[in-house]
C-alpha cells in the first residue's frame, strides 16, 4: 500500500512541475492569417530553443508597428537561418543555406529592399513566412 502511495505522489509532483512549466513558460497560440501552413501552434518562452524549420513568434519590428495601428501581434514565421548561415541575395530573391524566398512585388517592381547580408549575424535569426505576401526577413 504505501509504495502505491508514493507512486501516485511522483505522478501527481510531476503533473504539478510539468503543469507549472507550461503556465509559466508556455502559451497556445492562433495564427489567424494564411503566412503559414498550420494556424495554431503551442509556444515555448524558455527555454528558448531555435533551430532551423523551428515556427517562432516575434513581436512586431518598429518599422511595421505603425501598419497595425500599435496592436499587440506576434509574427509566427519558420527559422531559415541562424547566426553563421550563407546567404545570397539578388536584386528579387534571398536566399539562406537552400531555402529562398522571392522579394515582394508590385507593378513589376521590388516594394522593399531584400536584405543584403552575406551571412546571418550572431544573435540573429532570418525568418520565412509561408506565403507570398509575408512579412518576413526579407
Amino acid at each position: 500500500m504505501r509504495h502505491s502511495k508514493a507512486k501516485y505522489f511522483a505522478l501527481s509532483l510531476m503533473l504539478l512541475v510539468t503543469g507549472y512549466y507550461f503556465m509559466a513558460a508556455g502559451r497556445i497560440g492562433v495564427n489567424a492569417t494564411d503566412s503559414m501552413t498550420a494556424n495554431g501552434f503551442v509556444m515555448v518562452t524558455w527555454p528558448k530553443p531555435i533551430w532551423h524549420g523551428a515556427i517562432v513568434a516575434t513581436r512586431l519590428p518598429k518599422v511595421l508597428a505603425g501598419r497595425f495601428e500599435g496592436k499587440d501581434l506576434l509574427l509566427t514565421k519558420r527559422v531559415v537561418g541562424v547566426a553563421g548561415d550563407p546567404v545570397r541575395s539578388t536584386p528579387l530573391q534571398l536566399c539562406v543555406r537552400d531555402v529562398c524566398a522571392k522579394g515582394l512585388e508590385k507593378n513589376g517592381r521590388v516594394v522593399a529592399p531584400i536584405w543584403q547580408g552575406t551571412e546571418v549575424p550572431e544573435g540573429t535569426i532570418l525568418v520565412f513566412g509561408e506565403s507570398p505576401d509575408s512579412l518576413d526577413s526579407r
